[in-house]
């Protein structure tokens, strides 16, 4: 169909909907309307009708309080007198304990005064007493009852007020016993020390005022009938919005609760996701060879982006990827790769193959279709080699100048692939900065981007001044806000900062500063680690290093050779075994080399020392021994040789 015929015959189908409409509301306007009015009607025949009575029942009451009061006041004096009156014995039965003499007492005091509907007797609430009192009072025949106060007599004002003086009187309060309106005059009870024990109290009925509350309850009883029949019409009138109103109004619940939970879901989520993230800057406050800072500003309330380092035997794992999509399925992607990362990275010092491992996880199970672009590197502090592998994401910078990556596909496409290994050596000072495509396509209001040439200039500034990681993001971040502006954020933000600060041990064949350098050959024969031995003990000695860290040097590198002449050269194959050794003032540095069977010792897992013997599996403990007493330790393959660097700190 051609648009504009299409166009044409849609006009009057959304003609006729606004009209239905626009009735729709006229109509709704109207009845309510209508039903305002009807209310304001009934409010104004409610009003006077209920000021009319009022009026009338306060002459009523002026007229008969002025005939009352004479007596009112009488009255009071008269229970007062009398109630002092009976204190006395009431103080003498208490403190002889005669219990049924002074509920006799009480009973017969009752039935002279006729004023007086009941008595209460309630003992002081101690720590060494519980809650005890009896009402005494007459019943509807006018006989002497009794009862047990079972409720707290502590929170009435007649029980806590009369502990405090001679004598109080309580405001109007229901009975919990008859059906009337009351106050009571109530006295403490003192023992012969003068200690109150006891709180005793007279009811009296308030008979004019219950008779006055009942006689109003009449009227607006009466008056009520032409009140509730308007109410009845203005309901009906309003029953009809209410009617065709409910639906939308369930539908409105229900959909702002689950907006709600929703968003408490997912502000949830965005504590756990931050939780997983590096937040500890700087993570490092012991050394002074690398320093490092991150920043993660996500598009929502949880995204696709992540970074991640640590440090284990001298080397500085770190990756940083970006999860296609966004919102809850790319957070929990991003936090099956934190989690693979790490746990690959606690026994994998290859990146191509920790980046290989998390490619063959994820692309098995892909059914939707997910892939991160990752970027994994390792940084030997010893040395400044940074080995890495690149899965599809954005090159990072050293210091101004981009480092050059074979961009290989991202991760969860396709499994088995094989991702390349590149190294290159970082200088002293150097700063190496990673991010997401979040940076350099941030938008302002105009769809203009950020760009990487506002990124190299910041960078560029920035590495001439010798800022840290932390100022580097800061103006990086804060540019970007000045450049997008109020525009609202289209995805995620995240960046990271290494600085490598200090080369702490350099290869022993670069070694200017070295004060002595030694080199020792052994051929294949476990028998010869005693020439080792002796080998050792006299550079320690020359170096001035201590017996026990002698010892324990010892025991590292006797491992490390000892490996290489029982695994490098299998069946009865010829080879030796390279031991190089230099010292400066700062470290003792061992190189030991072979051309046998590639083998990284760094590759395998820590040994599990609590287990016993028996328990615990063969193989492992030579590394373990390597770990415990070196402070670095490195492998690599080059032109077919295992060189295995080990560091001891002499200071």
């Amino acid at each position: 169909m051609h648009p504009k015929t299409s166009n044409e015959s849609l006009r009057p189908d959304s003609h006729e909907m606004k009209i239905k409409g626009l009735t729709t509301n006229l109509s709704s306007i109207a009845v309510l309307i209508a039903a305002a009015l009807l209310l304001e009607l009934t409010t104004a025949v409610q009003y006077l009708s209920t000021r009319n009575g009022i009026t009338r029942k306060l002459t009523e009451m002026a007229q008969h309080d002025l005939s009352e009061t004479n007596r009112t006041t009488l009255l009071k004096l008269d229970v007062e007198e009398f109630t002092t009156k009976m204190l006395p014995t009431i103080e003498r039965l208490t403190a002889n304990h005669d219990t049924d003499s002074l509920r006799l007492y009480i009973g017969q005091m009752l039935d002279k005064q006729h004023e007086i509907v009941g008595f209460d007797y309630c003992h002081v609430v101690g720590n060494d007493r519980q809650r005890n009192g009896i009402y005494i009072y007459k019943d509807d025949e006018g006989k002497c009852a009794e009862h047990s106060i079972d409720f707290d007599y502590t929170q009435r004002s007649w029980y806590s007020e009369g502990l405090k003086g001679d004598g109080f009187w309580s405001e109007p309060y229901m009975s919990n016993y008859k059906v009337i309106l009351m106050c009571t005059y109530s006295m403490p009870v003192r023992n012969e020390q003068g200690q109150t024990v006891a709180v005793f109290g007279a009811d009296v009925s308030m008979r004019d005022l219950s008779a006055l509350a009942a006689q109003l309850f009449d009227n607006q009883q009466r008056s009520l009938l032409p009140i509730i029949l308007l109410h009845g019409l203005g309901l009906l009138l309003l029953g009809f919005i209410i009617i065709r109103s409910v639906r939308s109004i369930r539908r409105l619940q229900v959909v702002g609760a689950e907006k709600e939970r929703i968003a408490n879901e997912l502000a949830i989520a965005h504590r756990i996701q931050q939780a997983m993230l590096p937040k500890t800057f700087p993570p490092f406050p012991d050394r002074n060879d690398v320093d490092l800072y991150g920043a993660l500003t996500p598009a929502r309330e949880v995204g696709g982006d992540f970074y991640d380092f640590f440090l284990r035997d001298e080397k500085l794992f770190f990756c940083i990827g970006d999860v296609s999509g966004k919102g809850v399925p790319a957070a929990l992607v991003m936090a099956m790769a934190i989690s693979a990362f790490r746990m690959l990275s606690e026994h994998e010092s290859a990146p191509e193959r920790i980046i290989s491992q998390m490619n063959d996880s994820m692309a098995r199970d892909n059914d939707y279709n997910m892939f991160i672009t990752l970027f994994i590197g390792v940084l030997d502090l010893t040395t400044g080699q940074l080995r890495y592998s690149n899965a599809g994401h954005k090159s990072p910078m050293i210091d101004s100048q981009p480092l050059p990556v074979t961009p290989n596909l991202p991760i969860g496409t396709m499994p088995d692939f094989q991702y390349a290994l590149q190294q290159t050596t970082i200088k002293a000072g150097s700063t190496i900065f990673l991010y997401t495509d979040g940076l350099t396509e941030a938008e302002n209001d105009s769809k203009e981007q950020f760009g990487s040439q506002r990124m190299h200039t910041i960078i560029a500034r920035t590495s001439s001044e010798g800022a840290s990681p932390e100022a580097l993001i800061g103006q990086m971040t804060e540019a970007v806000h000045d450049f997008v502006g109020e525009t609202e954020q289209s995805d995620d933000l995240t960046m990271l900062a290494i600085r490598f600060k200090l080369k702490q041990c350099d290869n022993v064949m670069e070694l200017e500063s070295a004060k002595r350098q030694y080199h020792l050959t052994l051929p294949c024969d476990v028998k010869q680690t005693t020439r080792l031995a002796e080998w050792i003990e006299g550079i320690c000695e020359t170096a001035g290093i201590s017996p026990s860290t002698t010892m324990q040097t010892n025991l590292a590198i006797e491992e490390a050779v000892v490996n290489v002449m029982k695994y490098a050269y299998p069946n009865g194959a010829e080879g030796d075994v390279q031991i190089e050794a230099a010292t400066d003032d700062e470290w003792l540095k061992f190189i030991v080399t072979d051309t046998g069977l590639p083998f990284d010792p760094t590759a395998l897992g820590d040994v599990d020392t609590s287990l016993s013997v028996e328990e615990r599996s063969i193989g492992g403990l030579g590394i373990h021994l390597m770990r415990k007493f070196m402070d670095s330790i490195h492998y690599e393959r080059l032109d077919g040789r295992n060189v295995l660097t080990l560091c001891k700190r002499i200071i």
